[in-house]
């Protein structure tokens, strides 16, 4: 978005010095001319601001050589708004075709009643998930120990999922302030993408302290964030994983900024992927 505003401010600049330029040199001094440049800019203007293009320019006009520039680089948001939508709409169908109908339709199949019972349960657990992304969870916070929080979600996670998970824990206190259960809502979303993408390799979570803030630090030793993939990580609906929603890590994103903290992704030199979660100390 940041490249679409700037291309798009770039133009409109542009094309203001050669409307008023040209204004200038054929009545300068004259408000009539000023008049009707600044007319031109202020309809451009609300065009863009529209996510519009300005069409039906006369040919070789400013209006008609900054549309030009926009279809050059820059997309009207009503086509980045339907592109993102058909995407959205294509992760849910599928999610829900893997995760709901199918187990329904195999259950109707099962010879057993744990076996019709655990296929029962999974889609009502997709259907939870796609809740848990709807709500609002409270964020009343409070100065909180990060390593009693890592240690409580871990002890949780280990429950839940077969992954071995090490922990490297500062022995000194870590505290910020924070909604506990939020945090560790966010905590079991990023260890479970770490699982899912980490190739069932052990995932470390280390918390520490470092020039006033207070970091934890999940780690994977899977193939690591592809280029696309750090690029897109934070975009609801985008996954690599064709189970996937795709809101793991926006939803952690929100959340973590709702708390004043911070969530940055990188690929580390000697393999597998690195979430870092930060917030100032308290």
């Amino acid at each position: 978005m940041e490249i679409a505003i700037g291309v798009a401010a770039g133009a409109i600049l542009a094309i203001a010095g050669f409307v008023f330029g040209r204004s200038s040199g054929r009545s300068l001094g004259l408000s009539e001319g000023a008049s009707e440049a600044a007319s031109r800019i202020k309809a451009i203007a609300e065009s863009v601001a529209r996510g519009q293009s300005p069409e039906d320019a006369p040919a070789g006009s400013p209006e008609a050589e900054l549309h030009s520039a926009l279809e050059r680089g820059w997309s009207p948001r009503e086509a980045e708004r339907n592109v993102a939508l058909v995407e959205a709409i294509g992760r849910v169908s599928t999610f829900l075709e893997t995760n709901v109908r199918k187990p329904l339709m195999d259950a109707g199949e099962a010879a057993e009643a744990d076996e019709l019972r655990e296929r029962i349960e999974y889609a009502l657990g997709a259907i939870s998930d796609i809740d848990f992304f709807l709500e609002k969870p409270s964020m009343s916070r409070s100065g909180q120990s990060l390593v009693s929080l890592v240690e409580q979600v871990a002890h949780e996670f280990s429950g839940d999922q077969d992954i071995r998970l090490r922990l490297q824990l500062d022995s000194s206190p870590v505290r910020a302030v924070v909604s506990g259960p939020v945090i560790m809502d966010v905590l079991y979303l990023i260890l479970h993408n770490a699982a899912r993408f980490g190739g069932d390799n052990t995932v470390d979570i280390a918390v520490q302290a470092i020039d006033g803030r207070s970091l934890i630090l999940v780690r994977d030793h899977g193939p690591g964030f592809s280029d696309e993939a750090l690029r897109r990580a934070f975009d609801p609906f985008y996954s690599t994983s064709p189970e996937g929603l795709g809101l793991g890590l926006p939803h952690a994103r929100s959340l973590i900024a709702q708390m004043g903290g911070q969530i940055e992704l990188r690929n580390e030199s000697d393999g597998g992927a690195e979430v870092e979660v930060s917030f100032p100390s308290s």
